[in-house]
């Protein structure tokens, strides 16, 4: 999601409700840091789901503390940027695949499975693609790009976010469907090809369709949700082998009332089609809540903890990714950055790398849900 989009979202979400719906503080504590073995993954692993999360390719280069927890806590990791065009792509010919290779080795290194995100995506392509993409290149050279990137991966990567972000109604397109480079190019189309491409290159990998958005009893998230419905129909109807949908779960504390029941149909409408549903990019934004540690800490608990558990209830859903481990590092503190300036509390570890009252959420809402065979 980039930035004005995402202003559009929260920030609109916000004012929507004018200051109503906060939730209830959650009575939960920070615990110790402590092993694999009582880590988000494993309390997510005792009822055969999973807990990772999103790496920045610079936290592996230069914090090996930060990635130390990241051994501990999770069972799946998922490149911020480094798989995606603006890394792999420096030139119309070559790819350059060091920064997701150093991922995927330290993920091999400690027996993490990783996911691969992203074959298209309106956002972080290089200059080339965006001056030189035409209708009459365009599939010729997706197509190069997901079979050359999917097959230096094969059999290494678990799963493909192999779509991002096709969604945008307000650009005014049939179906909802976002005005990017791709569909400029190719219509709705390039789905298809990212999709048949993935497939033929990996048969292996999940094949999964990743968007925001979908989340909350508001207007344009009930249209985001009928027109995402509209379109996974559209796309197994004409034999295109998505297997998952990616909800990104970028929630916010304190003005946005969250209602369980519509998320609940909203994912059991998913997965009545045969699809496999996974929290791909979670974080809790706090901006709305007061600086001080202990309600601030326990608003976005205790609205972490709501929509996971609405989540989970459903046996279909197979995992759980938030976009950063540890408040040190978050695209919330660069793009929606808090007015007193404080970093946002919205993942499960503190900038001083200890569990907060929303690992313990987590973590709770991992033992209540059902337990997948």
């Amino acid at each position: 999601m980039n930035l004005i989009d995402r202003r559009a979202l929260l920030l609109g979400a916000a004012a929507a409700f004018g200051g109503r719906g906060t939730p209830a503080l959650a009575k939960t504590e920070a615990s110790p840091v402590g092993s694999a073995h009582d880590g988000l993954n494993a309390q997510a692993r005792a009822r055969g789901l999973f807990y990772g999360s999103a790496i920045d390719q610079n936290m592996l280069a230069n914090d090996p503390a930060y990635m130390d927890h990241v051994a501990r806590e999770c069972g799946m990791l998922v490149s911020e940027y480094s798989m995606k065009w603006g890394t792999l792509r420096p030139t119309p010919t070559t790819f350059d695949f060091s920064a997701g290779d150093k991922l995927l080795a330290f993920a091999r290194k400690h027996g993490i499975p990783m996911r691969g995100h992203t074959l298209a995506w309106h956002m972080d392509n290089p200059p080339w693609l965006v001056s030189d993409l035409k209708p009459g290149n365009a599939e010729k050279i997706l197509t190069k790009h997901a079979q050359t990137v999917v097959k230096h991966f094969k059999n290494r990567l678990v799963h493909w976010d192999v779509v991002n972000e096709v969604l945008w109604s307000k650009d005014g397109k049939p179906g909802g469907m976002r005005d990017s480079l791709w569909y400029r190019a190719l219509g709705d189309r390039y789905i298809d090809i990212a999709f048949h491409t993935c497939a033929e290159a990996d048969p292996t990998a999940l094949r999964c369709i990743n968007d925001y958005g979908l989340d909350y009893a508001l207007p344009d998230d009930e249209r985001k949700r009928h027109d995402m419905l509209n379109l996974l129909a559209a796309l197994l109807k004409r034999g295109v082998p998505v297997q998952a949908l990616g909800v990104q779960g970028h929630i916010t504390a304190g003005n946005v009332p969250f209602d369980p029941r519509v998320m609940e149909q909203f994912i059991n409408d998913v997965t009545s089609m045969g699809l496999k549903v996974l929290l791909t990019e979670v974080d809790v934004r706090d901006n709305d809540l007061p600086a001080d540690l202990a309600p601030r800490d326990a608003g976005v608990a205790a609205a972490g903890a709501a929509y996971l558990d609405a989540v989970l209830k459903n046996p279909h859903v197979i995992g759980v990714l938030t976009w950063g481990l540890s408040d040190r590092r978050s695209w919330l503190n660069d793009e929606l950055p808090r007015a007193d300036h404080l970093p946002q509390r919205a993942l499960p570890l503190d900038t001083e790398l200890q569990r907060k009252p929303l690992w313990s959420a987590m973590a709770a809402s991992f033992q209540k849900a059902p337990q997948r065979t």
